[in-house]
C-alpha cells in the first residue's frame, strides 16, 4: 500500500510542472481534473468466483494557445497495477504541431481494428476488449505534424521501445498453450530475464506517415522503421530415437532463445465516406531482418491486408460495422517443423492459428442507442477461420446523469473444435461477466 501511495505521489509531483507552461505562454490558461471511478463486482464462468473490482482513471490537462499538456494515470484493480495512460505536451506553431512524451499514436483508418497501427504494441493481459486503442500500450515518442489545406505529414521518433505485454506464464489471458505450461511448471524457466532490454537509444524505431484528401476519399501512405512489439521465443528440441520408429520429442530447457525482429514497414490506408457509409482498405509488408526465413527466433516477412465497412444512421446513432483482416507469413516451409535436422521451434509456429502461415479474421460491431441515447447497447465480436476460435463481447449502460453510468459487460471465448490450436483455444475457458457504476468527478 505505501509503494502505491508513492507512485500516485510521484506521478503527481511530475504533473505539476505541466501547469507551470502558463509562465512560458498564455496567462489564461484552461485548466482540467477529472476522475474516473469503475466500481463493481466480476465473476469467470469456469468458476463463478465474484471478485470486487475498483478502477481509479486520473486525467489533468491544461490547454493554452500554443500548447496541450496532458497527464493520465489509471489505477486497475484486476492486474493490480498503477500505470501512466498518457504523460504528454504539444506545442502548437502555426500549422506544425511537436508532441513528446508518453502516449498512443494512431496511423490506421478503420475503426474495428487495424493492421497497420504500427507505432504502438499491444496490451493482451487483460483478454480481448470492444476499444481496440486501450489495447495499444502507451510508449515514448516525439512525433512532428505538418498540416496543409488537404494533407499533412506526421513524424515518429521512439528512443528505444515498450514490447507488447502478453502473459507468458501460468496466468488467466496467458498465450501459451496447456502442454507448454505443463512443460515449463515441471521445468520452470524465467521468461522475464531472458527477454533483452529493449529501452535502449540504438533499438530506436522511426516512421512517417503521408496523408491527403479528394473528397470524399482519404488515403495515407507510410514508412515504418522499427521492431516487432511481440517477442520471438524459441526452444531447441532434443529426439530420442531409442525407441524408433517411435520418435519421441522434449524441449532442452536452458536453450531458450528470446529476441525481437528489426524489420520496415510500407504500408497504405484509405477511407471513403458516402453518408451513411464508410469504406476502410488497408494493407502492407512487413519486411524482416531475416528476410530469408532462416534464424527461429525471429519473425518472417509477411503481408497483412484489411477491408472494412461501416454503417452510421445519422437519425438515432445507430453503428454497425463488418471488418475482414488477414496475413501471409512469406518463406514459411514445412521444414521449419522440429526435425532431426533443424531441432528449432520456430517463433512463426508457434504465433501460427493452428500451423498455417495465413490467417484470416472477421470481426463485427455494433451499437444502438436507445431513450435518446441514455441507454446504449454495445456488441462485437471475432472469428479466426483457421483455428475456428471466436470472441464475443456485449455491453449495456445506463445514464443515470451526465457523470453517473450503470454497465454490465461481458466477453464470451471459445472453440468449435477444440484440437485446433491458438490463442482462443487457450481462453476457452476465461467467459466472465462484470456489472458496476461509473462516475465521473
Amino acid at each position: 500500500m505505501k509503494k502505491r501511495i508513492f507512485t500516485i505521489g510521484l506521478v503527481l509531483t511530475l504533473v505539476l510542472p505541466l501547469f507551470a507552461f502558463d509562465f512560458f505562454f498564455d496567462e489564461g490558461p484552461s485548466r482540467n481534473i477529472s476522475f474516473e471511478v469503475e466500481t463493481g463486482v466480476q465473476t469467470f464462468v469456469d468458476d463463478w468466483a465474484v471478485a470486487p473490482i475498483a478502477n481509479i482513471t486520473l486525467k489533468a490537462e491544461q490547454d493554452g494557445a500554443n500548447y496541450q499538456a496532458i497527464a493520465e494515470l489509471s489505477y486497475d484493480s484486476e492486474l493490480n497495477s498503477i500505470e501512466a495512460q498518457e504523460l504528454s505536451i504539444s506545442l502548437f506553431m502555426g500549422s506544425v504541431t511537436l508532441k513528446a512524451g508518453l502516449m498512443r499514436h494512431k496511423w490506421g483508418s478503420a475503426d474495428t481494428a487495424s493492421v497497420v497501427d504500427v507505432v504502438n504494441g499491444r496490451d493482451m493481459r487483460r483478454g480481448i476488449i470492444d476499444d481496440p486503442d486501450k489495447m495499444k500500450r502507451p510508449d515514448l515518442m516525439l512525433t512532428l505534424t505538418k498540416y496543409w489545406e488537404n494533407s499533412s505529414v506526421d513524424f515518429v521518433f521512439k528512443p528505444g521501445f515498450n514490447p507488447s505485454l502478453v502473459a507468458m506464464d501460468d496466468s488467466q489471458f496467458s498465450v501459451l498453450d496447456d502442454q507448454t505450461k505443463l512443460l515449463l511448471a515441471a521445468n520452470p524457466v524465467d521468461v522475464d530475464a531472458l527477454i533483452p532490454n529493449t529501452r535502449e537509444l540504438q533499438k530506436f524505431s522511426a516512421g512517417a506517415r503521408y496523408r491527403f484528401t479528394f473528397d470524399p476519399m482519404d488515403i495515407a501512405l507510410m514508412y515504418y522503421y522499427g521492431y516487432n512489439h511481440d517477442p520471438g521465443f524459441t526452444v531447441q528440441l532434443a529426439f530420442d530415437f531409442s525407441n524408433f520408429p517411435n520418435v519421441t520429442v522434449d524441449p532442452i530447457l536452458g536453450s531458450e532463445v528470446v529476441a525481437f525482429t528489426r524489420h520496415q514497414f510500407i504500408g497504405l490506408s484509405s477511407s471513403l465516406f458516402l453518408e451513411p457509409f464508410t469504406f476502410a482498405l488497408e494493407g502492407g509488408m512487413f519486411l524482416s531482418e531475416d528476410s530469408d526465413g532462416t534464424m527461429p527466433e525471429l519473425y518472417n516477412s509477411k503481408l497483412v491486408y484489411l477491408a472494412e465497412i461501416s454503417y452510421t444512421n445519422p437519425s438515432n446513432a445507430l453503428f454497425l460495422a463488418f471488418n475482414y483482416q488477414g496475413q501471409m507469413v512469406l518463406n514459411y516451409s514445412a521444414d521449419l517443423e522440429p526435425s532431426p535436422t533443424y531441432p528449432w521451434l520456430d517463433t512463426d509456429l508457434m504465433a501460427a492459428f493452428n500451423y498455417r502461415p495465413y490467417q484470416n479474421n472477421f470481426a463485427v460491431a455494433v451499437e444502438v442507442p436507445f431513450m435518446r441515447e441514455k441507454l446504449k447497447v454495445r456488441a462485437a465480436g471475432t472469428y479466426q477461420l483457421e483455428s475456428q476460435g471466436f470472441a464475443i463481447m456485449g455491453s449495456t449502460t445506463y445514464e443515470f446523469s451526465d457523470d453517473v453510468q450503470l454497465y454490465a459487460k461481458s466477453t464470451i471465448y471459445g472453440c468449435s473444435k477444440e484440437e485446433r490450436t491458438g490463442m482462443f483455444t487457450t481462453w476457452k475457458d476465461n467467459t466472465w461477466i462484470q456489472v458496476g457504476v461509473r462516475a465521473w468527478f
